[in-house]
């Protein structure tokens, strides 16, 4: 090919003028909508992804929250679960002494005239 040949007339969708003619904006129009259908597919595709990544983060966050991972090493387990236990134990007798505080509290309340 010739680089005079972009230049004639009917050459590569241009009309007599040079201009594109109606083949050549449909041929530029379709490879837009292709190129704005890729981009959204993409972005719908990262959105997805994000979102993946998001939820992942949030169960690892759960797990370690809940303390290290078990171990092999079967001593390490039960280490484990008594830490977890004297932790969970606090925690309820934590919550005794604040039921009884709210039973007296409600106990004088019911008694007011």
């Amino acid at each position: 090919m010739a680089s005079g040949d972009a230049d004639t007339p009917g050459a590569a969708g241009a009309d007599a003028d040079g201009l594109p003619s109606e083949a050549g904006w449909e041929r530029l129009e379709r490879a837009a909508r292709s190129a704005a259908d890729s981009l959204a597919e993409w972005r719908r595709r990262a959105v997805e992804a994000e979102a993946e990544v998001q939820r992942l983060r949030t169960e690892l966050q759960q797990l370690t929250a809940l303390g290290p991972l078990p171990s092999g090493e079967p001593g390490d387990e039960v280490r484990r679960l008594r830490a977890e236990n004297a932790v969970l134990t606090s925690r309820a007798a934590e919550a005794r002494q604040r039921i009884s505080g709210l039973l007296a509290r409600l106990t004088v309340l019911e008694n007011r005239p």
